[in-house]
């Protein structure tokens, strides 16, 4: 295992949070969190900042050094990860599951798994759902760079892309006006 293969949730904390039901398979929820880490949370906090809180807890995990996300010095990283990152990649990965869990890939292209006692959802529904945990990513990213904003001494590897200073780069998920 390496520090990128490193998850900063696990499935059965996703499916704690009570959107993603427990007999979801493990495998598919550990892909869309893998995902959801590495293209949406590093866009929104940026590479070096998801590498170091990823290598926070690889070092705890393997207990190679003392330098842990639980270590004193690293209040803000645990911070970050139990309050943001955690409630931002529930609500990502629970968006990234409704596709990956209508519909399967299969040597005849794809499908959409049915049962006699289970009816599934249409597309129409199925991109609602989507919808709407997107817009609880959406608010969980303002969040996040709020915060990072309001602490960056604390957080050197935030770089510069982050918009501090400026408008919100996600959207709240409000009435759009124009």
């Amino acid at each position: 295992m390496t520090i990128k293969d490193i998850m900063l949730i696990s499935p059965d904390s996703i499916k704690a949070q009570g959107d993603v039901n427990y007999n979801v398979d493990d495998s598919k929820i550990g892909a869309a969190i893998r995902t959801s880490q590495n293209i949406y949370m590093r866009d929104v906090i940026g590479g070096a900042l998801l590498e170091k809180v990823q290598t926070l807890v690889y070092n705890k995990m393997t207990g190679l050094t003392a330098d842990t996300i639980d270590s004193e010095e690293n209040v803000a990283y645990k911070t970050l990860l139990d309050e943001y990152i955690q409630p931002l990649l529930t609500y990502k990965v629970a968006a990234e599951l409704c596709s990956r869990l209508a519909y399967k890939i299969r040597n005849f292209g794809v499908v959409k798994d049915g049962s006699l006692n289970i009816n599934p959802a249409d597309l129409g529904e199925i991109l609602y759902v989507r919808d709407n945990m997107e817009v609880f990513f959406n608010d969980a990213c303002n969040r996040i760079m709020e915060f990072i904003c309001g602490h960056k001494e604390a957080y050197p590897e935030a770089d510069v892309k982050c918009g501090c200073g400026e408008s919100p780069k996600y959207a709240r998920g409000g009435l759009f006006l124009g």
